[in-house]
């Protein structure tokens, strides 16, 4: 969802005052709270910040990281940062990339010389995107130094990041990544969801969702998909689904999907009406990817009641989803297949669904967003 107006950031430090009084925060309570960047086709920022006026924090987007350089008045200030590779938008070449890096961490000491407090959720090791991986793990490693606190989602974030940057264990607080209850519509029954979708009774079905790319796995995924039946012992129908990487890329996929008549591609964004359809339709959803630390598709997939194929060190971040979450080793791609198998059996596991609601009715998002507000104020 959109912020409504973009506002100087002056302007939203007044609104949110005026917010957080018409909530009857006291003086002393507030907290002002603006995030950067804002993504907009992602519900994860107003899940997680849903509970913020409750908790005594006004939560905002800021339209550029240089537009906080110092405080408003004598509330509270807080930036947050998340997906930090967009720092890299406007770079061309490895040079204009660490430039952009040492830029981005110049205004964050700026920030704590003005007594800004500083916020990191890491989502990933590294982005699925990155174009520039080394100036990114330099970006991530001076974020990690500067930080006041880091939010982390997955239990292993820390020994997994500890290949590339340390993050120090007193900046960390941990809060799961939030279930999609109440995010989406659900609306439709898994038989006519199948209908819908032009899916048999009978048919197994994977789904790969979200944007495509090399780091995603997705052509991966359809090479190793032979082996994947093989494991499985039948044919196996595949939905790819999600906004197309670049043009060179998608070319292969093209061409692997002309091959197979038994994989159905939906290449552009997916409509927030078509998100509940797609997960209640299909029997597994598949994370094929690499590296991963946390995932909005598994997290989607256990509230929609439907089982997933993981990394494995992506398994502890879902936590009470077990039952639904199934791990394969991404150094031994062979293990995609068993996985999968393992995933397909607990879907007829007449107790995963249960297991999976349970899970999502825990971590639905307002749950989660009192807890990391109330975290953070604990740290403060």
């Amino acid at each position: 969802m959109k912020h409504p107006v973009m506002r100087s950031f002056e302007e939203s430090c007044i609104d949110a005052q005026l917010a957080l009084h018409a909530a009857g925060v006291a003086d002393a309570d507030a907290r002002i709270l603006g995030f950067y960047p804002q993504v907009q086709r992602n519900p994860f920022q107003d899940m997680l910040y849903t509970a913020g006026l409750d908790q005594g924090f006004a939560c905002f987007p800021v339209r550029s990281q240089d537009e906080v350089v110092q405080t408003f008045d004598d509330t509270p200030l807080y930036v947050h940062y998340h997906w930090v590779h967009r720092a890299f938008d406007g770079a061309e070449d490895r040079s204009e990339a660490s430039n952009a890096a040492k830029q981005f961490l110049a205004t964050i000491d700026a920030q704590k010389e003005a007594g800004i407090q500083t916020i990191w959720t890491v989502h990933n090791l590294i982005s699925h995107e990155s174009r520039f991986p080394e100036e990114e793990i330099e970006l991530r490693a001076g974020l990690s130094a500067r930080a006041d606190h880091v939010h982390i989602m997955n239990p292993a974030t820390r020994e997994v990041c500890a290949q590339y940057y340390p993050i120090e264990s007193k900046k960390v607080f941990m809060v799961p990544h939030p279930s999609y209850r109440g995010v989406y519509g659900d609306f439709m029954s898994r038989r006519q969801a199948r209908f819908k979708l032009g899916i048999s009774p009978s048919e197994k079905v994977l789904l790969l969702f979200g944007s495509m790319g090399p780091q995603k796995g997705t052509n991966q995924l359809l090479d190793e998909l032979s082996a994947i039946e093989a494991a499985v012992g039948e044919r196996l129908r595949v939905f790819i689904t999600g906004a197309p990487a670049h043009a060179a890329y998608m070319e292969e996929v093209y061409e692997r999907v002309a091959k197979n008549p038994m994989v159905t591609l939906l290449d552009s964004h997916i409509d927030d009406q078509l998100v509940p359809i797609l997960f209640r339709a299909v029997d597994v959803a598949v994370c094929p990817y690499d590296v991963g630390l946390n995932s909005g598709v598994a997290a989607t997939a256990a509230t929609f009641g439907c089982p997933s194929v993981v990394p494995d060190i992506l398994v502890p971040a879902m936590s009470g989803a077990e039952a639904g979450v199934i791990g394969f080793n991404p150094k031994d791609r062979s293990s995609i297949g068993q996985a999968v198998m393992r995933a397909l059996e607990a879907g007829d596991n007449a107790t995963t669904p249960s297991a999976l609601a349970k899970w999502a009715e825990v971590n639905q998002p307002h749950v989660i967003s009192q807890a990391f507000f109330r975290a953070l104020r604990d740290r403060s």
